[in-house]
């Protein structure tokens, strides 16, 4: 930071009487008219009026306006993009010119090159139809609230709340769920089974992984579910409609009993792996519980108003036991005499 002189700062306040720009009174100051107010020059005047409580004007820059891209452009951009080339090398084509990375320019074309993706991210699948899992905090919220209805808002999160979101983004990039979700083909099947997911884990950060695989086959036992309920109320439609043949009748009821056994050991499934799961997180937590249990409710009680009050009567009553015995210690002439070293002898 440059030092000012006396001299200076005294032309610095009488310059400032007439005109507060900050712009015209370094130039005049330093006189040197390429200067401006981010110079080192232009700080060290701010701050010297800053120190005087005063306040300098700026000079304020017009705003350039927007790039507006034309088809052609766009159409080069989404070619280039095709060949792999980067938001920079895109630019300096597009406009035959050594582009400023963040500049206007750059903006334009980086905002056509990333287009693509914004809509991957809001489909939750690429082109391909791969799943593609959310990162960013808004779009993990949003996907919560849509499974549980649960009505989270980024602005009063909890400290806990925001740890499960973090750790249901990470359990949303596990290469098991994704491969589970790429393999079905309705996209219905792959939104039920995101949601199931979410719906089961989202407010359990502390899950293993052999607990996070066991909660992904309950969700392929979900769908399945779904999948055998459908083709039961098909078969039942062809039943009705199938009065007349015997034959045909006869055929649709031993499909439907088997479907029907099917659908009851699907959900037999999912009742034993939710009791497993819920056993042996239940557990665990019993068992960390149990650790920290006493400080826990010491924490929880001083958290209480009236536990709070309690817990200072009880301290003031130990004072005044304390206070008490000393005073009772002091008035022992026994004690006082023996501390200093007298004896009946001495006194005799």
């Amino acid at each position: 930071m440059i030092d000012l002189t006396e001299d200076q700062k005294d032309k610095i306040l009488e310059i400032f009487q007439e005109e507060a720009n900050i712009l015209n009174i370094t130039k005049i100051i330093f006189e040197d008219d390429s200067l401006d107010g981010r110079s080192k020059e232009g700080r060290a005047v701010t701050k010297f009026l800053a120190k005087n409580g005063l306040k300098a004007k700026t000079t304020k820059r017009d705003k350039t306006e927007d790039i507006a891209l034309n088809e052609n452009q766009i159409e080069k951009i989404k070619e280039l993009k095709s060949d792999k080339l980067n938001t920079s090398e895109i630019a300096d084509i597009v406009f035959q010119t050594k582009v400023t990375r963040l500049s206007k320019e750059w903006r334009a074309v980086n905002e056509i090159v990333n287009e693509e993706r914004e809509q991957e991210k809001d489909k939750g699948e690429d082109s391909a139809g791969n799943y593609v899992s959310p990162q960013a905090v808004s779009r993990i919220i949003k996907k919560i609230n849509d499974s549980t209805g649960f009505g989270l808002e980024e602005s009063r999160m909890s400290r806990n709340q925001k740890h499960c979101c973090n750790k249901l983004r990470i359990n949303l990039n596990n290469s098991r769920f994704v491969a589970i979700v790429n393999n079905y083909i309705n996209p219905r099947d792959k939104e039920l089974f995101e949601q199931e997911f979410i719906r089961l884990t989202w407010d359990k950060p502390d899950l293993t992984p052999d607990e996070l695989n066991l909660y992904m086959n309950v969700c392929k036992e979900i769908i399945n579910l779904e999948l055998i309920t459908s083709h039961l109320q098909k078969l039942n439609d062809m039943f009705e409609s199938a009065d007349d043949q015997d034959e045909m009748s006869i055929r649709l009821a031993e499909i439907i009993k088997a479907k029907s056994s099917e659908y009851h050991q699907c959900e037999t499934r999912i009742e034993n792996l939710t009791k497993k799961l819920q056993g042996d997180r239940g557990a665990r937590l019993a068992s960390k519980q149990k650790d920290t249990a006493s400080f826990l409710s010491i924490v929880q009680l001083f958290q209480e108003e009236e536990e709070r009050q309690n817990m200072v009567r009880i301290v003031e009553m130990q004072k005044q036991v304390i206070r008490k015995e000393a005073e009772k210690l002091e008035g022992m002439a026994a004690w006082k005499a023996r501390v200093l070293g007298i004896g009946i002898e001495d006194v005799l």
